[in-house]
C-alpha cells in the first residue's frame, strides 16, 4: 500500500468547551503515521506529526504499526486500536478519545526479544508559538489555547522531553528479562 491507496482514518473528540482534539491515520511506505491536531469551533490547527522512520530501523521514532481499526468500545469512547512489528519486536497501541476531559489517551506497548536502544514515541510539532522554550510537555496552539502532553495517571515510567521542534515520549527502560514487554502511556489534553 502506497501512502496514496489509503483514506485516512479520524478519531476525534470534543470538550463541552467546544475545544477538541483529532488525530488522522494515514498509511506512509510499510506503516500507520498520525497527526494530532487542536479544535477550536470551526478552526483546525495541526500541532503534532508522528516521526516514523523507516522499515530498517529495528527501534523506529515512533511505534511500527500496519493494522488499524476504528472502534466503540464503550458507548461514547471511541478507540484506535493499531498492531504491528518491526525487526522481531511486536508492537501495539490504543488510542482512547475521552470527552470528559477533551483528551486522547495513547497506550503502547512492544513485546521486545532483546535490549532495545530505544522506545518511545516521537512527535515533529508544526505549530508551536512557544517553541523550544515552551514547558515541558506543553505546546502553544495560539489565542490562549495549550495542548498538554503528560505521562497517563497509571502509566509506568516514562521521560517527555523537546529538542527545537522535536517532542519526545521515551519509554522508561530498565533491566529487563527476555523476552519482555515495554509499556508506556501518555495523554494529549488541550488546555
Amino acid at each position: 500500500m502506497r501512502t496514496t491507496d489509503a483514506a485516512p482514518r479520524i478519531l476525534e473528540v470534543l470538550g463541552c468547551g467546544g475545544r477538541g482534539l483529532r488525530v488522522t491515520f494515514t498509511w506512509d511506505e510499510d506503516r500507520f503515521g498520525h497527526e494530532i491536531a487542536c479544535l477550536e469551533g470551526r478552526s483546525v490547527t495541526v500541532c503534532l506529526r508522528a516521526e516514523l522512520g523507516t522499515q530498517q530501523d529495528p527501534w523506529p521514532a515512533s511505534p511500527a504499526l500496519q493494522q488499524l481499526s476504528l472502534e466503540e468500545l464503550q458507548p461514547g469512547r471511541p478507540r484506535a486500536l493499531l498492531l504491528g512489528m518491526a525487526g522481531k519486536s511486536h508492537w501495539s497501541q490504543s488510542v482512547e478519545a475521552d470527552a470528559a476531559t477533551a483528551s486522547l489517551t495513547f497506550d503502547v506497548a512492544c513485546r521486545v526479544q532483546r535490549q532495545p536502544r530505544w522506545l518511545g514515541s516521537s512527535y515533529r510539532t508544526l505549530h508551536d508559538d512557544w517553541g523550544s522554550s515552551a514547558r515541558e510537555g506543553r505546546i502553544a496552539v495560539g489565542a490562549g489555547v495549550e495542548l498538554s502532553v503528560e505521562p497517563a495517571a497509571d502509566s509506568l515510567p516514562s521521560r517527555i522531553e523537546r529538542a527545537g521542534d522535536l517532542l519526545v515520549i521515551a519509554a522508561g527502560l530498565r533491566t529487563l528479562r527476555f523476552p519482555s514487554t515495554v509499556r508506556w502511556k501518555y495523554r494529549i489534553t488541550v488546555v
